[in-house]
């Protein structure tokens, strides 16, 4: 396991919004609108989550940047990794 995932791990667990996105992503890619539904949670909370992970390198846009409708995110390896490290440590819920 890298060296990043138990400080990426904790990065995420200070957000049960950026823990449900990556639990979402870690299933498959997905527009904020599948990520919104399968979450259920606010446009503002999958939006803020997914900018945060972005930033971390834990999430990556698919399409390209300028493109404003279906907005493909998928988890970057550093962000498979993360959550795999999660799971093997019994740090998500269900």
């Amino acid at each position: 396991m890298g060296g990043t995932a138990p400080a990426d791990a904790g990065y995420v667990k200070g957000s049960k919004h950026r823990v449900a996105v990556l639990r979402r992503l870690a299933q498959s890619p997905a527009i904020p609108k599948e990520i919104k539904t399968d979450t259920d949670r606010p446009y503002s909370r999958v939006s803020d989550a997914v900018d945060d992970l972005r930033e971390q390198g834990l999430v990556e846009l698919l399409v390209p940047e300028e493109q404003t409708k279906g907005r493909l995110y998928a988890l970057t390896d550093r962000g498979e990794e993360c959550w795999e490290f999660m799971a093997e440590n019994g740090m998500i819920d269900g």
